[in-house]
């Protein structure tokens, strides 16, 4: 496992957010997904259509999380009902590519903080994780078990 450390400008961004325990994730995250895809094209001012976001806020006090599933835009102009709009600013960090069927993510998690640790990378508990999703992966339209799925993975760094 092999990480790149980028810098990543500030973005505008817009979608739906879900939140609960690690369990409940699992199970409503597919929906999630499933009804921002359907209404994806209620957003204006999108920057790339093909590229979707999920990020993540893990509050490891209390064992939740809340996950935004989103698209970049140029400037808020109109936030649909029931999408949120929010600014994540620019800052460091390191990435990785999960390449396989989504079953084997947690390897890929695994070996990238492994790879974090050996180069004497520190993350940025306090700040949002981000996995980035083109053409090559899109949940809930291509199967979980395809080989070639890949997206991005961005780790905050400090």
């Amino acid at each position: 496992m092999e990480g790149t450390i980028i810098h990543v400008p500030q973005k505008h961004l817009v979608g739906l957010s879900f939140s609960g325990s690690f369990p409940m994730l699992v199970e409503y995250m597919p929906k999630l997904w499933e009804t921002f895809l359907k209404r994806q094209d209620e957003i204006s001012l999108v920057i790339s259509p093909d590229v979707r976001y999920d990020i993540s806020n893990e509050n490891r006090t209390y064992q939740m999380y809340t996950e935004y599933i989103v698209v970049e835009v140029e400037r808020f102009e109109r936030i649909p009902e029931g999408m949120l709009g929010f600014t994540i600013p620019e800052r460091t960090y390191a990435s990785f590519t999960h390449t396989g069927p989504m079953e084997q993510v947690q390897n890929t998690y695994h070996g990238l903080f492994g790879w974090l640790n050996e180069n004497g990378h520190q993350v940025d508990e306090q700040a949002l994780r981000m996995e980035r999703y083109d053409q090559r992966y899109v949940p809930s339209v291509h199967e979980s078990a395809r080989v070639d799925n890949a997206y991005e993975i961005f780790i905050p760094l400090r």
